[in-house]
């Protein structure tokens, strides 16, 4: 049972700024017993060498605070109200000792981890609407999976169509055409999300297979994490990943546990059984991780989360109960995900061939996407260098000023509008004077010039009197109301594209401003 001590440490624990809330945990296991000074485990998880006054004032922070006593000199012990946390923080980084759940081997059925919203076979909107295969892997800015059935229907859209997803995330727009018998085709910039689509989309897996190899790799898993220190393994993104960003994303032990799972997963030979297990590791670490997505990327080392292992069995079952499902129909479109920008969509698809577009774009809300999916994109060797990144980052809708480069130079195209023009100047009016936001004028710029190019690109592709959605919402940006649904329009009329107009699909507060702002669904014919 937790004493009100512990809770009482672990909630100020919570509120300790992140350097702080590192080092403590650092300090701690250390004490338990390790091979290198405390003075260099310090230097090599926070990046700062060990003379820096940033990590003294960290450590001499935490002594006034009550979580430490002594110093790098003298060393540390434990104040005698913080040894219950001690023990807590030793237990969760400590491999070597701790207990992790054998359930995977027996691959229990689902009653045991989830509850079942059917006894008898579903039927396909069943299965889109209460999120079977969409629940893999959800994404922050994910809308209903209802809406593409809704849509698919309102919009008479015939199975075998062919659905176009210029965004496509983690799937939704091609998940829910595939159920419905449209074929589909999502492009993404991020090769992540484009392998999560992927893996999404497909369906014909030997779940005999699937089950063989689970168990093997779990039972691997559990004979060799105890002994993680004294066995070698490939260390990937340890070694790829900038240390310091590493460690503000996984404690020590979450990298041990993720490195030996993504080494055994990696050796498996069936391609479509590792992609899956490659989903299921890399959605398990991210959920188990520091991470918490509010909206932008802040770490909490102290919060509570489930035990990776434990995400992962559950992640494991979850595809194979969700592929049974599936596998119980056998009328399905055909999907391709292709890692572009989709303002190379002509590149893949040929003019007058398109049924239906929906999606839902990047906002100019300055959320730079590629920061949310770091650590996977690392994780799943997708990329190895900074360098790597930019690559992925230039090709991106430039709804962030971090998306900005040099050779960046769509905003031409949307000057040629009023509304933008009017906008950019009104930022540029509230950040003049400031130290910062001087390119959140050139960001909007950029953003509807890179949007006006992605509306182009589809005009010739999509069928006569076929529709393209995009559900969008307005922004505020220093305080500065941007109309982006009305300037999406003013941009497709421009075009050439016919009855533009929008209903609103909900109302949202504004992260930055005490503001309600329209979600809508901007609706465009050619």
């Amino acid at each position: 049972m937790m004493t009100n001590v512990l809770k009482e440490k672990i909630v100020n624990s919570n509120k300790l700024p992140f350097l702080q809330a590192q080092v403590l945990q650092r300090i701690y296991f250390d004490l338990f017993g390790h091979k290198k000074t405390i003075v260099e485990e310090l230097s090599e998880l926070t990046d700062y060498p060990t003379d820096s006054k940033i990590l003294n004032d960290a450590i001499k922070s935490l002594t006034e605070k009550g979580f430490l006593d002594g110093n790098l000199i003298m060393g540390f012990s434990i104040p005698e109200n913080c040894l219950d946390l001690f023990s807590k923080i030793v237990k969760k980084n400590d491999c070597k000792h701790k207990k992790y759940s054998t359930n995977i081997l027996q691959f229990t059925t689902s009653e045991n981890f989830m509850s079942n919203l059917f006894e008898e076979e579903q039927t396909i909107s069943e299965l889109n609407k209460y999120g079977t295969v969409h629940k893999w892997y959800d994404y922050l800015e994910d809308f209903p999976f209802s809406l593409i059935e809704d849509k698919i229907k309102e919009y008479k859209i015939k199975p075998n169509s062919l659905v176009v997803e210029p965004f496509a995330g983690s799937g939704t727009t091609c998940v829910s055409a595939k159920f419905f018998r449209c074929d589909s085709i999502g492009f993404d910039a991020n090769p992540l999300m484009t392998f999560i689509s992927e893996v999404k989309t497909t369906w014909d897996i030997d779940l005999t297979l699937y089950k063989k190899h689970v168990i093997k790799v779990a039972t691997q898993f559990l004979e060799k994490i105890h002994d993680y220190d004294s066995i070698k393994f490939k260390k990937g993104f340890l070694e790829n990943m900038p240390r310091k960003e590493l460690n503000q994303w996984l404690s020590p032990a979450l990298q041990k546990e993720v490195n030996l799972l993504k080494n055994l997963i990696d050796d498996i030979p069936d391609k479509k059984v590792k992609k899956l297990l490659l989903l299921a590791l890399s959605k398990s670490c991210l959920e188990s991780s520091y991470v918490s997505f509010c909206p932008g990327t802040t770490f909490y080392p102290f919060r509570e989360k489930e035990e990776f292992w434990n995400l992962f069995t559950k992640k494991v079952l979850q595809i194979h109960n969700d592929l049974e499902k599936v596998q119980k129909h056998n009328h399905y479109g055909k999907s391709i995900l292709i890692n572009d920008t989709c303002l190379n969509a002509s590149k893949y698809i040929k003019p007058n061939t398109i049924n239906f577009i929906i999606t839902s774009p990047p906002y100019p809300n300055d959320l730079e996407y590629t920061r949310q999916t770091r650590l996977e994109m690392y994780l799943l060797d997708f990329v190895k260098n900074m360098d790597e990144v930019q690559q992925i980052k230039k090709k991106m809708v430039k709804g962030s000023t971090k998306l900005i480069f040099k050779e960046s130079k769509s905003e031409v195209f949307a000057l040629k509008f009023k509304d933008v023009k009017i906008v950019s100047d009104k930022i540029y009016e509230q950040t003049k004077d400031k130290n910062w936001g001087f390119d959140y004028p050139r960001m909007v710029r950029e953003y509807f010039g890179d949007m006006y190019l992605c509306l182009s690109e589809f005009f010739p592709l999509m069928k006569k009197n076929a529709h393209f959605l995009l559900v969008v919402g307005d922004q505020t940006v220093k305080g500065v109301y941007i109309p982006v649904c009305d300037i999406l329009i003013e941009m497709a009329q421009k075009i050439g594209y016919r009855n533009c107009k929008k209903e609103l699909f909900r109302m949202r507060r504004s992260t930055g401003h005490n503001v309600l702002l329209p979600e809508e669904i901007v609706i465009i014919e050619k």
